[in-house]
């Protein structure tokens, strides 16, 4: 007499692997939601890192002052142009480059002050504006004297940037 081979599993295989995926995925989660809150945060300092590289050689090129206007709250924006009055947030011919919270789900503007980048390349003043995530963590675009951008972390964890 032969025996017959099983194949495949059996119903209650099934499930104790369905369970134990599943605790898995509930102990990933998280942390998955964190690291997203993260790479988001850090998509928007650098974007205004970028943004500000930009104005910086867009002063030189064009021979006249560049400004960053921020708006802050929950309408949050900044916007690059070349007029101090043209208003964040709003499409205009004045506006170069601009970002709303639209464009960075999840990131929150918190401060910031507009400034004024000189033909020369340099900032009139030194500024900074922070962005915070979902979960608190802070990260501070600042503006150095000579125009370059420097982000640097506020609060929460981070290592890819040096703490304020």
């Amino acid at each position: 007499m032969k025996t017959r081979q099983r194949r495949g599993l059996t119903l209650l295989e099934l499930a104790i692997a369905m369970a134990m995926l599943a605790v898995l995925a509930a102990v990933a989660l998280p942390s998955l939601g964190a690291q997203l809150d993260q790479r988001r945060l850090h998509a928007a300092a650098e974007a205004l890192a970028a943004d500000l590289g930009e104005a910086r050689f867009e002063a030189a090129r064009q021979g006249r002052p560049i400004h960053l206007l921020v708006q802050n709250g929950s309408a949050w924006c900044w916007a690059l142009a070349t007029d101090p009055g043209c208003p964040c947030g709003q499409r205009q011919v004045c506006e170069l480059r601009s970002a709303t919270p639209a464009d960075h789900a999840g990131v929150q503007g918190l401060q910031g002050q507009n400034l004024e980048l000189n033909p020369t390349g340099s900032a009139q003043t030194v500024g900074s504006a922070t962005l915070e995530s979902r979960r608190g963590s802070r990260l501070r675009v600042q503006m150095q004297a000579l125009g370059r951008p420097r982000i640097c972390t506020e609060l929460g964890p981070t290592t890819r940037y040096p703490a304020c």
